[in-house]
Parts: structure tokens; sequence; C-alpha cells
């Protein structure tokens, strides 16, 4: 049955009913239910169902529910962060393809509020062409609230092995001069996201002069209640083939780059930055060597605890095109890559603008991002 809530948490039954059971299966172990309604329903008390992140609630009792109406749940209950309109994409079968992994190693985490740990590595895959096909995160057990992005960084491959030898954490004075020669991201995981695999007609391009041969691995740790005494050895793995596809995958960044200068006052509901990726800039960057441009296929959105809300807009000929991608519901801990349900064609010219929403309301200082 369709019900609703009001701010007092009293259940209701709604006089619009716009949920429908489709069918419901019960053996000595599970119950099923599946069932459907239209996104928008026009009741005012059903939340429309966007792209946006949707946070499901849930709960039950060991119970039929019985003519008093619902049993209480007790500790049977909780919520998960959901993207229903996520496409599904085609799972190609990895369980047999060759794999190699990118893994800190007894990572001291510093007893602060935030870390970021770099890590030199060496592509095993050389002389020979292949293509990434899924890179999955690697996160060591207990540390999935710890852990919260990881980027992959394509160095120079002018460096020698001498690299390979320690890590350290990043943008600080001390830092290994070879770090700087890394500057271009080839790969970016998320708290809260999956595996992430390549359309069929994709991949990520290793094994040539041309590819990246020194990555550097760039660890976000998080760790708010400054707990000590922390070890980590999270990373990613890469899965690869010899079996190439048509074209090579690559990673645009756009946003607010990481600076003091933009900083958002306390005590904000609502506080709006934008990131500017400008005609001249997307002119240089694609007129000589795609001229006509580039596809498209998956975007990742990406913020930090203030961050409300974010849309990514795409101009053509000074003309607002339908948004790239957005979450109006943007959950911290679920930031996994929205595959597109159809690519979108960036040409030499265009303007991308990332809209970013933020509140800080909870708070007294000033946030620097």
């Amino acid at each position: 049955q369709d019900y609703f809530t009001d701010e007092n948490r009293v259940l209701k039954k709604d006089p619009q009913q716009d949920y429908h059971l489709e069918y419901a299966m019960e053996n000595s172990t599970h119950t099923i239910l599946a069932f459907s309604r239209e996104l928008h329903t026009c009741d005012t008390n059903d939340k429309s169902i966007t792209e946006s992140t949707v946070r499901v609630i849930w709960a039950y009792h060991h119970k039929d529910m019985g003519e008093a109406g619902q049993n209480y749940h007790g500790s049977n209950r909780g919520t998960k962060s959901l993207r229903l309109l996520n496409p599904e994409r085609e799972e190609v079968s990895s369980a047999s393809l060759p794999y190699f992994d990118l893994r800190n190693k007894d990572v001291p985490v510093p007893d602060k509020d935030t870390t970021y740990w770099c890590q030199m590595f060496k592509i095993p895959v050389q002389h020979e062409k292949h293509h990434v096909t899924t890179v999955k995160p690697l996160i060591q057990k207990g540390h999935e609230n710890l852990v919260h992005h990881i980027l992959l960084y394509q160095c120079s491959s002018n460096l020698n092995d001498s690299v390979l030898d320690y890590g350290h954490e990043c943008y600080h004075p001390n830092m290994p001069d070879s770090f700087l020669t890394c500057e271009t991201v080839i790969f970016a995981w998320a708290i809260g996201g999956e595996g992430f695999t390549y359309p069929p007609h994709v991949g990520l391009s290793i094994g040539t002069a041309a590819d990246p041969l020194f990555v550097l691995m760039e660890v976000h740790y998080d760790n708010p209640s400054e707990t000590e005494g922390l070890i980590d050895n999270s990373g990613l793995r890469l899965i690869y083939t010899p079996v190439l596809r048509k074209y090579d995958a690559g990673v645009i960044e756009a946003g607010l780059w990481v600076s003091l200068f933009h900083n958002i006052p306390p005590g904000m509901p609502e506080f709006v930055s934008e990131g500017h990726c400008t005609l001249e800039c997307l002119e240089e960057a694609l007129g000589a060597e795609r001229p006509a441009g580039i596809q498209v296929f998956a975007v990742l959105l990406h913020a930090h605890l203030a961050g409300r809300a974010i849309r990514m807009r795409h101009f053509h000929n000074g003309e607002e095109q339908k948004l790239l991608a957005y979450d109006d519901e943007f959950d911290f801990n679920f930031q996994e890559f929205q595959y597109l349900n159809e690519e979108r064609t960036i040409l030499p010219g265009d303007n991308l603008v990332t809209e970013c929403h933020y509140s800080t309301v909870d708070r007294i200082r000033m946030t620097w991002v």
C-alpha cells in the first residue's frame, strides 16, 4: 500500500494509491516484493524520481501487518542511497581477464582530519597495446569511511624505478620532485562508488610509448575523528584485455580548482560556486588534436561534506544544451559514475560550467575548498 509520513514521522495511508504490486514471493529466508510507480505521480505526498540520488529508507517486522496497522520495526531498519535512473550497462565478463593491482603498503594514516597520500607505481603491461576494461576499488576492510577518493595520474615516462621505493604526503614541501611530473588524471574513484566498467567500444590504453608507464596514485584519507594508529593498504585493481576496442578513453576535469581563493562563508543555507571551462580553453585543448570533438560517456560528480547539489552545464555556440549531468540530492557517501544514456559530443569552442551548491548552516567558521 502507498503510505506517506509527516514531520512527526507518523505513517498515513495515501488517498492517492500510486504504488502497484507487480509480484510477491516468500520462502523460509526471504520476502521479495516487486512494485512500480510513475516517475512523477502529480501527488504532493510522493517524491518525484529523477536522475538525482534517491535515499531509500526501509524497515520491516517479522510478522505481517495486522488490522491495527503496522508493527513497530525496532532495529530492523536502514537507509541506502541509490541512483534509480542510472542506465544499465552491459557487463562484460572479466573473470578470465588478466589484472594488476596498484595498492598502498602499510601507509600510516595521520591522526588529522584530512591527508592526501601519494605513491608512484609502474604499469607492468608494456611493449604492446592493451585496453583496461574495468577498474575496481580495493578498500581495506573496515576503512570504507576512511578512504574518501582515489585519483590516478599519468607521470613523465623519463623517470626511473627509484621513484617506486617510497610514498609521501602529497602537496608537501618535502615531497619528491618526481610527483610534480604527474599532472594528467587518467582515472578517479570516490567514496560509495563501485568498480567502473568502460563501455564495450572504449578502453583505457596501456602498453604503448604514448601510454602511462609511471603513475601516481593519490589517496584522500578522511579522518574527522582523528583516530590514531590507522594503517591502510587500499588501492585499485585494473583489469585489461589484449582484444583492442575502437576508442581510447580519457578524462577531462572541469570544476573549481582547489584554492585558498575559493571559500564558503559559515551559516549559509545556500551558496553557489561556478567553475568555467571556457570556449577558449576547449578550443585550445581540442582544436588541433580533436577538431571533431570528444564523446562523453560517463560523468563523476565530486564534492565534499558541504556539497548539496552539482550541475554540469553545457553550452554550444552560446546556447545552453541539456544538462550533461546533475545531482540535486548529492550524498557525500555515495559518489559513483553516472553513465550517460547517450554519448554527448563536446566540440572545440563549447563551454562547460560546473555549478556547485553548498550548505554551511551548521558551521561557524569559514570553509576553504
